[in-house]
């Protein structure tokens, strides 16, 4: 008698192979492309926050099977400015690499701006807003096109004891607090989303400009309610 289990295992693995190609094809593809915020840094700079602490992980866990959300944060990174004291933070460089690397991608989120009002930059927040600005333009140049643009406008600069800190972002809480306004409109001319992280996020007095767990668990059920009035969930 002809034996066809062996032909009907290879016909299930091969079904199994099917389905996981068509799972994977519909996903969601979401790049979230910031700073030391998105990278995980915790307030005070001492290692980073562990996969499921950091609201882009957080976000993956909330949205479900039908999201790949992949976090693209660099400690230092900015809008479109280059520092002199630290190699390879400007965004606005790095920004097609990033997307080529990930493409096809179907939301695009932004968050960057508040390593650009440290002093050493002496930007305005109208000129942070040109730079942020810039990376939406080199992001609708995108082939193949990105889906959606979600700008986020970061959470405040806040006072610390921490002096290095005080001293880099001198200025910045007043500045950090004009960028939404900005953002918005921005957002507006470009025919992009928006939304203001200070809604729902405070920086820790710790060091002024990282915020804690919690406030990483608030960022990201904001930015997954975000996500799925774009796309609707997708559990």
């Amino acid at each position: 008698m002809l034996d066809v289990s062996g032909f009907r295992q290879k016909r299930y693995l091969r079904a199994q192979i099917n389905l996981l190609l068509v799972v994977y094809t519909l996903m969601k593809t979401i790049l979230c492309y910031g700073d030391s915020n998105t990278w995980g840094d915790p307030p005070g700079g001492l290692g980073r926050y562990e996969w499921g602490v950091r609201w882009p992980s957080r976000m993956q866990h909330l949205l479900g099977s039908g999201y790949r959300v992949v976090e693209e944060g660099l400690c230092g990174r900015t809008t479109a400015f280059d520092d002199p004291l630290w190699k390879n933070r400007n965004g606005l460089t790095f920004l097609p690499i990033a997307l080529e690397t990930h493409s096809p991608i179907d939301l695009l989120i932004i968050m960057l701006g508040n390593n650009d009002v440290k002093v050493r930059f002496n930007q305005t927040p109208f000129s942070i807003g040109q730079g942020l600005a810039q990376l939406v333009i080199e992001a609708k140049k995108s082939e193949p096109p990105i889906g959606e643009i979600l700008i986020v406008s970061p959470p405040h600069v806040s006072r610390t004891g921490n002096l290095e800190t005080a001293l880099a972002f001198e200025g910045a809480i007043q500045k950090s607090k004009e960028l939404a306004q900005y953002y918005q409109y921005i957002a507006s001319q470009y025919g992009v989303k928006f939304f203001d992280a200070a809604t729902v996020v405070t920086t820790s007095v710790i060091d002024g400009v990282h915020f804690d767990e919690e406030n990483h668990k608030n960022l990201s059920e904001a930015i997954t309610a975000q996500v799925e009035s774009i796309f609707g969930s997708a559990k």
